[in-house]
């Protein structure tokens, strides 16, 4: 199980690097075609918003995955190993009830929003919101990954 989960997490931070250089690409064209040719692109700054989107939500599919978010180890450090698995598993089941609401409701959204097309890229707006429920899926599967980890000590 570990395995697939690398790879997943592997191919997330692969797309996160690659969302990141065609933000950076956009962001630099807009500036170019704005101040230097006085010829603003209106479809960079449309892309890069909708690419800053994505890129938050696999980013935190993908910091889940090193730990790389906020913890409360200052307080593990005074817990019993018995009380720091519960606590552990508790913020691991409530992460993960918030995260399937998440899946829910972003699926919903994103459904609800395909006929509507974006300004200048015309493209669904449901194709941006899906980035919700399939960063959703990602975090349930990384909190469980690393839960397990942390309170078994195997991978």
């Amino acid at each position: 199980m570990g395995k697939i989960v690398s790879i997943i997490n592997s191919i997330t931070r692969y797309f996160v690097n690659t969302i990141m250089g065609v933000m950076v690409v956009a962001v630099f064209l807009q500036v170019l075609f704005r101040f230097f040719l006085d010829q603003p692109l209106a479809w960079t700054e449309e892309l890069a918003r909708y690419l800053l989107v994505w890129l938050t939500f696999l980013g935190s599919a993908y910091a889940m995955s090193i730990k790389a978010h906020i913890g409360t180890e200052y307080i593990q450090k005074f817990l019993s190993p018995m009380a720091n698995k519960i606590v552990l598993s508790v913020a691991a089941l409530l992460s993960i009830l918030f995260f399937a609401v998440m899946i829910y409701q972003g699926y919903l959204l994103s459904v609800r929003s395909m006929t509507q097309t974006s300004p200048s890229l015309l493209v669904p707006m449901g194709y941006v919101y899906m980035v919700i429920p399939i960063s959703g899926v990602l975090l349930i599967m990384n909190v469980l990954h690393v839960t397990w980890k942390d309170i078994t000590g195997k991978e």
